[in-house]
């Protein structure tokens, strides 16, 4: 099983992908374009392409959720962020090129193979 480190890691790494992402964008909307009338967004149904087409401040903002989200169901209480960073470039860059996936679907794939490569 994956430590918190590298799950945190591989998170947030998903999420600073897609501020490098979100910035590169040529229609960047700000993140409240996805909430709904009471102002939440609904994570689990979120988009790649809706995510990558946010401003860059609101990928980071949503990378650092998610991974806090990510980390909270494993009981995990740290951080790598460097481990992080990685991981939400390739999920954007994932993201990139499936803009129908949701978002939760590519970090649990970036997740997974990480585990199976034994990222600590």
């Amino acid at each position: 099983m994956m430590s918190f480190n590298a799950r945190s890691g591989a998170l947030l790494a998903v999420f600073g992908a897609a501020t490098l992402t979100a910035s590169s964008a040529s229609a960047q909307v700000e993140l409240k374009t996805y909430t709904d009338a009471k102002g939440y967004i609904n994570v689990r149904a979120l988009t790649c392409g809706q995510l990558a087409n946010t401003f860059q401040e609101d990928a980071d903002f949503m990378g650092t959720w998610y991974s806090g989200w990510w980390n909270g169901h494993a009981k995990r209480h740290s951080i790598n962020i460097k481990r992080t960073r990685e991981g939400i470039h390739e999920v954007i860059v994932y993201c990139k090129s499936h803009p129908d996936d949701k978002v939760v679907d590519a970090v649990d794939a970036y997740v997974k193979r990480m585990q199976q490569q034994g990222a600590q």
